[in-house]
């Protein structure tokens, strides 16, 4: 997973192409159209889903519902922030078609809850990032639940 993102770092940086994002938080809406793009920050979050870590190997459950699909699920005793992923591979070149992860954080001050899905597909010859989604909410106990909304296509 890591690895992956980290390519597609690189790929789009070198590429540059134009985004369509939309971003929602509450009831406030803003589209735009871009070229500049911080790609590190913009898949931060993708990085973080990465549970390639020797000390997580018994802290999920896999499961393999086809040949193409894997997904991992927090084991109930575990405290990760990342409690479940999804991938699915293309069946024609075995890349990485979708990737679906959920991730939450919670203490007694804050509560949030991130699920992240991206998609890939091949553009001008190359397989890179498509679209994503970042959809969740933030809580604090001070505070109403603000949830957001980002959704981006990678033209």
């Amino acid at each position: 997973m890591k690895g992956f993102v980290l390519n597609q770092i690189k790929l789009l940086n070198q590429q540059q192409p134009t985004i369509e994002k939309t971003m929602v938080v509450g009831q406030e809406e803003e589209k735009r159209s871009t070229r500049e793009v911080d790609w590190k920050r913009e898949l931060e979050l993708f990085l973080q889903a990465d549970i390639n870590k020797p000390a997580y190997r018994l802290s999920y459950a896999a499961a393999r519902p086809d040949s193409l699909t894997y997904e991992y699920v927090l084991q109930t005793e575990e405290d990760l922030p990342v409690r479940f992923l999804k991938v699915v591979l293309d069946k024609t070149n075995g890349k990485p078609l979708l990737i679906e992860a959920k991730i939450s954080s919670e203490n007694q001050l804050y509560e949030s809850e991130k699920n992240l899905s991206i998609r890939c597909e091949e553009k001008a010859g190359v397989w890179r990032v498509a679209a994503y989604q970042i959809k969740g909410f933030q809580e604090l106990v001070i505070s109403d639940r603000k949830p957001f909304d980002v959704r981006v296509e990678v033209q």
